[in-house]
C-alpha cells in the first residue's frame, strides 16, 4: 500500500465475520489503525486477531452507532453479511430489507464526509446469473437469478448514484465463494466447510441438483490481500472481480474434500434449486492489472482448512458480524 494510505484508520463493517475479520486483520498487519463494528465481539481465533482493533458493538443501521464507527477513518469496507440465496427465496423482502437500508444509511453517512472511500463486497456469481459468457468479467450483462443476486446488484448500483452525484470515492469487489478455516458450517453458507465438517462428524451432506454446479472458490485470506492492496489504487476502477478465475463443479469439490480427509461423505441428493446459478466464475484479467494475483489452488486451501480444523482445540462455531 502507498504511504499516504498506511495510516487511515479503516472501519470494518461486519469485522467479525468470516471476511471481515480477515480483512480487519490484514490492515493491522499492513500498519494501519482499524475499527471494527460488530453485532458480537469476536470470538477464538478472530478475538486475537483484532485485540489491537477498536471494537464498536452495534449495527450500522444505527445512525449514532455509525457516526462512533466513523470517527477518524479513512476508508470504510462493507463486509456484512446477508442471507444466502436460498434462505430468502419465497421472501425476497427480507434480502432486500437486511441489504439495502443499512447501505443507503452508510452512503448517505460518507456524503458529508468527503474524502472517505468505500469498499463493498459484492457477489461474483449471483449478480452474474445465468447464460453469461465465462469466465464472466467486470463488463458482462448481469442477469441475477435470486433474490440475493438482484440485492447485491441493486447496492452496486446505488454506490455508482452516489459516487456520480456526490463523488464518494468507492470500489465494488465481486467476490467469488470465499472459504477458509474461520468459516463455520453452522451458518448453511459455504460447501466447503459443509463437506469438511461432514468428513468430521460423518453427518450426511445434502447437495441440490446433480453436483455438476460450478462456482469459483477463493480463499478468505487472498480476498483480504486484496482489498488491502486495492486500497492504494484511486484510478477510478468501480467494479473489479476477486475470484481464482477456476471453476469446479460441487461434485469435484467433493472428491477433493475426500481425497483430503481420507473419507468417503454420505451424500443426500435434492432437487435442483431455481435460485441456484447453473454455472459461473469469474475473469480476475483486471484485478491482475491492479495488483499482483496468485490465490491459493482450492486443493491447496482445502488442505491447509482441513488441518486447521483437525488441529483445533477450539470446535468451528458461527459468528455472524
Amino acid at each position: 500500500m502507498i504511504a499516504s494510505e498506511r495510516q487511515r484508520r479503516v472501519l470494518v463493517l461486519g469485522g467479525t465475520g468470516l471476511l471481515g475479520a480477515e480483512i480487519a486483520r490484514a490492515y493491522i498487519a499492513d500498519g494501519n489503525p482499524v475499527t471494527v463494528l460488530a453485532r458480537h465481539r469476536p470470538t477464538g481465533e478472530r478475538a486475537v486477531w483484532l485485540r489491537s482493533a477498536k471494537q464498536i458493538l452495534g449495527t450500522a443501521e444505527d445512525p449514532a452507532v455509525l457516526s462512533e464507527a466513523l470517527e477518524d477513518a479513512g476508508h470504510v469496507v462493507h463486509a456484512l453479511g446477508s442471507p444466502p440465496p436460498g434462505a430468502t427465496a419465497v421472501e425476497p423482502l427480507a434480502q432486500h430489507v437486511s441489504v439495502v437500508p443499512t447501505l443507503l444509511g452508510v452512503l448517505d453517512a460518507l456524503r458529508v464526509r468527503p474524502g472517505v472511500s468505500l469498499t463493498y463486497l459484492s457477489s461474483g456469481g449471483a449478480v452474474y446469473g445465468n447464460d453469461c459468457p465465462l469466465p464472466a468479467s467486470e463488463d458482462s450483462a448481469c442477469h441475477p437469478v435470486s433474490a440475493y443476486g438482484v440485492t447485491k446488484l441493486t447496492a452496486e448500483h446505488f454506490i455508482e448514484v452516489y459516487a456520480g452525484l456526490h463523488g464518494t470515492p468507492a470500489r465494488i469487489l465481486r467476490v467469488a465463494n470465499a472459504y477458509g478455516p474461520q468459516q463455520s458450517p453452522d451458518t448453511g453458507q459455504g460447501v466447503v466447510a459443509t463437506f469438511l465438517n461432514a468428513a468430521l462428524t460423518g453427518e450426511s451432506v445434502r447437495v441440490y441438483g446433480d453436483g455438476s454446479n460450478v462456482r469459483d472458490y477463493v480463499e478468505a485470506s487472498d480476498v483480504a490481500s486484496a482489498v488491502v492492496r486495492l486500497s492504494g489504487h484511486a484510478d477510478g476502477v468501480r467494479v473489479v472481480n476477486v475470484g481464482s478465475g477456476t471453476g469446479h463443479s460441487i461434485s469435484q469439490v467433493l472428491e477433493i474434500v475426500e481425497a483430503t480427509t481420507g473419507r468417503r461423505l454420505p451424500v443426500e441428493w435434492a432437487a435442483s434449486r431455481q435460485t441456484d446459478v447453473s454455472a459461473v466464475y469469474v475473469d480476475t484479467s483486471r484485478l491482475r492489472q491492479l495488483i499482483e494475483w496468485h490465490p491459493m489452488p482450492l486443493a491447496e486451501g482445502v488442505a491447509a482448512m482441513w488441518a486447521a480444523w483437525c488441529t483445533s482445540e477450539v470446535p468451528i462455531t458461527g459468528q455472524r458480524a
